[in-house]
This record gives C-alpha cells, structure tokens and sequence, in this order.
C-alpha cells in the first residue's frame, strides 16, 4: 500500500496520525488501539519497505511482527491505549473503543527521543470520532485505504497478540495462544473445564450473556452451558478464597 491516500491530509500539519484498534469483539484480554505518525514520505525516493504494510488482516500472522517493526523504524510517534475487560464491562465496547483511542493519542511518543508528541491531524478507521481538540477524518475501512491507519492496525494487533499469548502461558486450557480471545468453541471448552478467568474474560459479552447479534445453536443449550460455567467458576472462586483464609490466618498467640 503506498501513501496515496494519506497525502490529501498532508496540508493540514507535519503530523498525521492514523488510529485504528484490536481486540473490539474478542471475549477475552483488552481492547488495544494504537496511534501511528508517520513522515511525509514519497515513493522511490524514501525506505520503500513501509509501502510494503497493508491492513493487518491481510498480513499472515508470520509476518505481522516484521512488518511492526518497519513501522516502528519509520514512524515518527506511536501510541499504545489500552482498555481493560472490567473496563469494557462496565463501558460496553462502543465506548471502550473510544476510550482505547484517545489513551493511544495521548501516550502517543516519538520513537527517537521517547517525548510526547501531538498529531496535527487524525485519520481514523470507522464511524466515530474521539472526543478531542483535533481535527479528524472518519474513513470506512481506512485500514485498507491509508497507510498510517494500516500502520496503526499492525501495531494493535501484535502488541494485543503478545498479550494474549503471554496469558495463554498462564491459563493454556483456553487455547488463546491461536484463537486471541476470538469467541470459539476451543475457548468455550476451556471455560467448560476451567470456568472463567474473572478480570480476563468479558463477562458481559456473548456467550455469557445471550444477545441478537449472535445467533444460537438451540443444540448446544446455552443456557445450561453458562451455567455450568458460572458454577464452575463460583466453586473455584470458593476454593481460592478458603485457601487464602487458611494460608493467611494469624497464628494464635497463648498468653
């Protein structure tokens, strides 16, 4: 992809950011988005590997990491907001989404120096703007169109992926090593076996709580199944908490 499209907003400043996010409709792990700024640069005359970057989605997983790092070589700033599940519980992921951004403008950094820095402009992929004092442009599948917003793509999808495979070498039984978080029947067996990760999990996404987007199979009677999970997970809670208790207990002192 080059920079065609990204070079009808150079006018309005040295610095244009693209934003983009990861994670919206996993069931697990937070929401990541990333703020990228990259430099006014021209084909055949700059390093040609960034034209190479594209929509994340379109980048086998192999690759995505080389293609960060190219980015964060290029790039003149980059900024990394996070959203927690309990965050996103108590938000709902339309707003989270929101909060995920303007915490990834905000912590936005030049790569050189590690200084905060402040996009002049904001392309960002959606229908939504971020409620702050620069000017934006909304472009609907902006990640397949501007290259600072693909850019951005790349980097929420790795950092959000190091994440979840890190979780994955603590909690394994829920295979998010391969599915992210993603809703999936190898992550559902997890929960079957292990209940859910309270903290971790998004306890008010599907499948926990049914909704219409979302059709259910009435044979695999999701209502037993959750459950099952909740039981699951109230009995290990349990077990945890009388543990702590027990480790925890002050030793009695005879007088």
């Amino acid at each position: 992809m080059d920079n065609t499209f990204d070079k009808m907003y150079y006018h309005e400043g040295n610095h244009i950011a693209g934003i983009d996010e990861s994670g919206v409709s996993d069931i697990a792990g937070p929401l990541v988005a990333s703020c990228v700024i990259l430099p006014k640069i021209e084909p055949h005359k700059d390093d040609i590997k960034i034209f190479a970057v594209d929509d994340s989605k379109k980048i086998p997983e192999k690759y995505r990491k080389q293609h960060a790092e190219v980015i964060w070589e290029t790039a003149i700033g980059i900024g990394i907001g996070e959203v927690s599940p309990s965050e996103i519980d108590y938000l709902g992921k339309q707003i989270a989404t929101s909060v995920a951004m303007i915490r990834a403008v905000m912590a936005c950094k030049t790569t050189s120096r590690n200084k905060l820095i402040k996009p002049n402009f904001i392309l960002i992929d959606g229908d939504r703007g971020i409620s702050l004092n620069i000017k934006q442009a909304l472009i609907k599948d902006g990640d397949a169109k501007s290259l600072c917003i693909a850019a951005a793509s790349i980097v929420a999808k790795v950092y959000r992926d190091e994440i979840m495979i890190r979780l994955h070498d603590k909690y394994p039984h829920y295979d998010w090593i391969s599915n992210k978080g993603f809703p999936c029947e190898n992550q559902f067996v997890g929960i079957d076996k292990e209940g859910v990760q309270i903290g971790i999990h998004r306890i008010t996404s599907w499948p926990f709580i049914p909704t219409s987007m979302y059709p259910e199979d009435p044979s695999k009677d999701w209502k037993r199944r959750r459950k099952k999970w909740r039981q699951i997970t109230e009995e290990k809670l349990t077990k945890e908490l009388v543990q702590d208790l027990w480790v925890n207990k002050p030793p009695v002192r005879r007088k």
